[in-house]
């Protein structure tokens, strides 16, 4: 055969074979070379096979860690089981029902933690009137976390009559990512009273002395106005209550 670059042989047109020889040129360790060749398998036993999700390289939670970006691992304190549709969760900690009502301050934004352990897309918020307020509105809120305190504004309710007693939903879809800090509330134009848990039923956001804890922030915030960042919050007072919002899974 008359000598040829590579670039003119007859291309291959498919994969490497085990039996395919390939010619190379061995060092022979005083400054010279010998044409030796090798075969496909010599080749391809010192490759990295094709790395296939769920078949030689393993999955996070059903979640290929093939490809660029972040992935992010499930951890919190809410929602400990995989969301169901149709399926209502609360924020609250423990088991127990509801234990008291409370009546809210008017124009005064109360917030409490809510860090989903999995990633939970919703179709209604909803809060629970335990007494009539006629004329009396009020929307839940969702901010973001910054540093352990509540920082942007991510949802606003629309208003909600507080009129009649019972539950009052906010059709909504959306994502409470998993791990995420959130913090979650409500207020209102006027005094009403709610559904509410026991700071006991919430993750402390601090104590209070040897025998209490803060579950609760609040701030002020002229109705339907919550503020885009929320600025200065206060710790509610030891034993707080926290107004009762349920979550419906999409």
């Amino acid at each position: 055969m008359a000598n040829k670059k590579i670039s003119q042989l007859t291309a291959k047109g498919t994969a490497l074979a085990a039996t395919d020889l390939v010619e190379i040129s061995e060092s022979d360790g005083a400054g010279g070379y010998v044409t030796k060749s090798v075969t496909g398998a010599n080749i391809k036993s010192g490759l990295q096979d094709t790395l296939v999700s769920a078949t030689n390289i393993k999955t996070i939670n059903s979640n290929t860690i093939l490809g660029s970006g972040d992935l992010v691992i499930g951890s919190g304190s809410h929602i400990l089981t995989k969301p169901i549709s149709g399926r209502t969760y609360s924020v609250r900690l423990e088991g127990s029902a509801s234990t008291t009502n409370t009546t809210t301050v008017a124009n005064t934004i109360y917030l409490s933690l809510f860090i989903p352990a999995n990633t939970l897309t919703v179709s209604n918020l909803q809060i629970n009137v335990t007494t009539l307020a006629v004329g009396v509105n009020a929307r839940i809120l969702v901010y973001s976390d910054l540093n352990g305190v509540p920082s942007s504004k991510l949802l606003e309710s629309t208003n909600l009559d507080c009129s009649t007693t019972g539950a009052k939903p906010f059709t909504t879809s959306y994502t409470f990512t998993a791990g995420t800090t959130y913090w979650l509330g409500i207020y209102s134009s006027a005094a009403v009273t709610l559904s509410s848990m026991f700071s006991s039923q919430l993750i402390p956001i601090s104590t209070s002395g040897f025998t209490g804890g803060f579950g609760v922030v609040n701030a002020a915030a002229t109705f339907p106005n919550a503020p885009a960042t929320l600025g200065a919050a206060n710790f509610g007072t030891a034993g707080q209550s926290m107004y009762v919002i349920n979550l419906t899974a999409l």
